[in-house]
């Protein structure tokens, strides 16, 4: 368990969201398991451990990673099979998508399809609150400030 927590900090810390910033998204060329990767990123502004991240999800769908800030007790009971409802919101917009538990990068992640209303959400105007349904994990607030641009930009890498 505690090498998944050492590779989940490990990415993390390789985003550019973690250097410094967690005010804007930023998107650029990240390396993971397959190769370098186009990658838009935040780190939450309330969590600054926590980190969302978009990459190519497959046909006409986007790749989400939520890398939450867990101790050695994650997933719970140890399920490697773990998922969860979360809700995405943004002002009087929402949308609720299971996250699973990806074991090799200790990630929670999902692959929306590109016209959902969670990558609408994700590329509106004001703060974006990822919410736990199952209280399991802590509320976290991301700026969506430049999130339209670094998606695209991860769009347009992966579908032109």
């Amino acid at each position: 368990m505690r090498i998944h927590c050492v590779a989940a900090l490990a990415f993390a810390l390789a985003t550019p969201a973690l250097a410094g910033d967690c005010g804007a998204w930023k998107a650029s060329i990240e390396q993971d398991e397959g190769g370098p990767t186009m990658t838009a990123s935040i780190c939450s502004s309330d969590r600054p451990d926590d980190v969302l991240l978009i990459t190519c999800g497959g046909e006409d769908k986007i790749g989400l990673r939520l890398v939450p800030a867990v101790g050695d007790d994650f997933p719970p009971h140890g399920d490697m099979n773990y998922k969860a409802p979360f809700v995405f919101s943004s002002g009087l917009l929402s949308a609720e998508v299971t996250l699973h538990y990806e074991a090799m990068d200790g990630v929670m992640a999902a692959t929306p399809r590109r016209d959902s209303e969670l990558v609408r959400i994700l590329k509106s105007e004001g703060p974006l609150t990822v919410t736990d349904k199952t209280g399991t994990l802590p509320a976290a607030t991301f700026q969506l400030k430049g999130s339209s641009k670094a998606i695209g930009k991860v769009e347009r890498a992966c579908y032109s």
